[in-house]
């Protein structure tokens, strides 16, 4: 189940949507139904706060681009042989152009081939691929690729590849870090569910059930949550573990 629930922290925290989708369907997979359903209520945020598992490049152009939402949250970090040791030259340092479809490497080689392949699984990449006598005898290879030709694997749009980009750069900024604890409240949310309505256990057979019992789920938790506010009950704060209390009254005698 994927919750959606507004986190302004002077308003209420309703339950805003919630789908229901068999467990082998990857996350990412329900962001774009999600929004449609939130733009037929006239719910859109702004800003979407979602984990790693929800943060694709496709779907950060596609949330853009369709309803002008900013998706945050952890994107992919890059994996790739460049990344893993210090000196190798990685995707960053390559010009690409996407209108004249050719790549320019850092020795000022000009890309051979450009061309959209499968990856492994099955969504669309770009392979860009380099002249093989040229990366031979270029002085930058050993830094470049470990094999005799440069081969760049990229995202298949200009819009997908620089929303990834921009991603990984916000990400690693404090503001960031200080927006993104924000969605740490839908933790609770979960927590709520699976202790007052038992949310875990799916007291129905098929998932058009299932969903009847999700939106029940939803619908209490929104009028306790209603309930609270009326009474003024404030928030409830992230809870610290122990270790996270010990260590913070270590600090405190330190400073002392």
């Amino acid at each position: 189940m994927h919750f959606t629930e507004g986190c302004d922290a002077d308003q209420p925290h309703f339950i805003f949507e919630v789908t229901t989708t068999s467990a082998t369907l990857p996350d990412g997979d329900v962001m774009e139904d999600l929004h449609e359903r939130l733009a037929e209520k006239q719910v859109l945020p702004s800003q979407h706060l979602v984990d790693k598992g929800y943060v694709d490049a496709e779907i950060l152009a596609k949330s853009r681009q369709m309803h002008h939402i900013d998706i945050v949250g952890p994107a992919l970090p890059d994996t790739s042989w460049a990344s893993k040791e210090a000196g190798r030259l990685d995707q960053s340092q390559f010009l690409i152009d996407w209108e004249a479809k050719r790549v320019l490497c850092p020795a000022g080689h000009t890309s051979r081939d450009w061309g959209h392949i499968p990856d492994r699984h099955g969504k669309p990449s770009l392979r860009v691929r380099f002249p093989l006598p040229l990366c031979r005898s270029c002085s930058l290879h050993a830094q470049c690729t470990p094999v005799a030709a440069k081969v760049l694997i990229l995202r298949p749009d200009q819009q997908s590849f620089q929303a990834l980009q921009e991603a990984r750069k916000r990400q690693e900024t404090p503001e960031f870090r200080a927006l993104y604890a924000k969605r740490a409240g839908v933790e609770g949310t979960v927590a709520q569910a699976v202790r007052t309505c038992e949310i875990r256990r799916s007291r129905y057979i098929g998932l058009k059930k299932l969903n009847l019992q999700a939106f029940l789920t939803a619908t209490s938790m929104n009028v306790l949550r209603a309930c609270h506010w009326v009474a003024e009950e404030k928030h409830a704060a992230t809870p610290s573990s122990r270790f996270a209390k010990l260590v913070a009254s270590v600090q405190q005698v330190v400073a002392a």
